[in-house]
């Protein structure tokens, strides 16, 4: 996928990266569409292989009835599924060929190089016309930090995986940088449409009205990522937007309620983990993963340094949790909540830089959490930036006062609180052996 290509991360910390978004489902993307007067394929969602038929029926076939598994990654078409079908996506003659393909998708899990090894449910398929394509092209909006503002990439070779055409042949990608002022203008939307492989002045039209309706689209949901792959002509000389991502900038959410809500409440997403919705409704990145030391930290780079030594120091990480640059009492309430209610979770591991957020401030937050949250594991805490002598006096004097209720310890530096929670750890396991 696009960011996927554009980020220099590796695939293990793409969760992690500081960048937040939400991202929806390619049903809802197309509803989307329809509202800023983009051109996609007549069609509806379906929870049943029988609600399938029912949305296929009034379809014209004449293109194709196309079927799509709806999960959240790339490579649908090239995965398979739990059932035994090969790809989530299927082009069918029938509503009976849709039903009997769905009856093979939906309750299933799907395979693709881009999820884990189970794969991911299946719990709603696509069902829209298809179109007699021409010629594919690859189209797509992003905010981009080097450019200052949004950034257009396209390429000819649509139809593949970006990844895959940035590395065999980079030359047929180009990229147009867009004024975030100004927007992305008629000569502009023309100088794009120039370069790709449009054959004549109807599909030229076409192409520049579409491209400006993106861009509204982009800016107008607040999208951090809108990317169009296949962008198809067809012989009638219309361009299509057959397949749709976007993702949401989860800054915007006060602004985006309505997709938000729709995203939460969409009957296609997997199951997951609560303590992911509980953070993201305070502000709060968290990703639960296997090991035993709970991690609240402020800063993606941080976070990924402390899984990291706690790694080295011979142990694992029970989760991701980033409370920000500015987390108040309550954020770090919520956090001790989730990191205390991960059933894996033996021991915290706090680890702050105090760059806007202040660590005397972070310090009283941590008392109050300990106070009301009842933490009972250990808890090693390691402040260092602005007000850090205050912050870790405050600590050593509340892990005094309250001797024995609380088993709070205070880390000189990150070696020293890693070296202390792995210890306490230890102690911990061995005390129930």
């Amino acid at each position: 996928m696009l960011r996927r290509f554009l980020t220099p991360l590796t695939k293990q910390f793409l969760p992690f990266s500081s960048l937040r978004n939400f991202n929806l489902h390619e049903y809802q993307s197309k509803d989307i569409m329809r509202k800023y007067n983009l051109t996609v394929q007549k069609g509806g969602i379906a929870l049943t292989p029988e609600e399938a038929k029912k949305v296929a029926e009034p379809l014209n076939p004449k293109g194709g009835l196309i079927l799509k598994a709806q999960v959240q990654a790339g490579g649908r078409g090239k995965g398979h599924l739990t059932s035994g079908l090969q790809g989530g996506v299927k082009i069918c003659k029938t509503p009976e060929e849709v039903e009997a393909n769905a009856k093979q998708m939906i309750g299933y899990n799907l395979i693709t190089k881009q999820t884990k090894a189970e794969g991911l449910p299946v719990k709603a398929v696509l069902i829209h016309e298809g179109v007699d394509i021409n010629k594919q092209i690859y189209i797509g909006f992003l905010m981009d930090r080097k450019y200052g503002g949004p950034l257009v990439i396209a390429s000819s070779e649509g139809g593949m995986e970006i990844e895959e055409v940035a590395h065999s042949t980079p030359e047929k990608i180009f990229y147009e940088p867009v004024d975030i002022v100004e927007g992305l203008t008629p000569q502009i939307a023309e100088k794009i449409v120039n370069k790709l492989p449009f054959d004549n002045d109807t599909q030229r039209m076409n192409a520049i009205r579409e491209i400006q309706n993106l861009y509204k689209l982009f800016i107008g949901v607040d999208a951090s990522q809108v990317e169009i792959n296949p962008w198809a002509v067809t012989p009638e000389d219309e361009v299509y937007c057959v397949d749709a991502k976007i993702n949401i900038d989860d800054n915007a959410i006060f602004r985006q309620k309505e997709l938000y809500n729709a995203k939460k409440n969409s009957v296609a997403t997997e199951d997951t983990d609560p303590n992911e919705d509980k953070a993201t409704d305070v502000g709060l990145n968290y990703v639960g993963l296997n090991g035993s030391i709970g991690c609240m930290v402020n800063g993606a780079g941080l976070a990924m340094a402390t899984m990291d030594i706690i790694k080295l120091k011979g142990s694992e990480p029970a989760n991701f949790l980033d409370v920000g640059g500015g987390a108040n009492v309550q954020q770090v309430k919520t956090a001790f909540q989730i990191l205390c209610s991960h059933p894996q979770v033996e021991a915290i591991l706090v680890n702050i830089f105090g760059g806007i957020m202040r660590c005397d401030i972070i310090a009283e937050g941590i008392m109050k959490a300990a106070q009301e949250v009842d933490i009972k594991v250990p808890l090693v805490v390691r402040l260092t930036g602005t007000n850090a002598e205050q912050g870790n006096k405050l600590m050593k004097e509340f892990t005094k006062k309250n001797q024995g209720k609380y088993n709070i310890i205070v880390g000189d530096n990150l070696d020293d609180a890693a070296n202390k929670v792995v210890k306490a750890l230890k102690e911990v396991k061995a005390c129930k052996h």
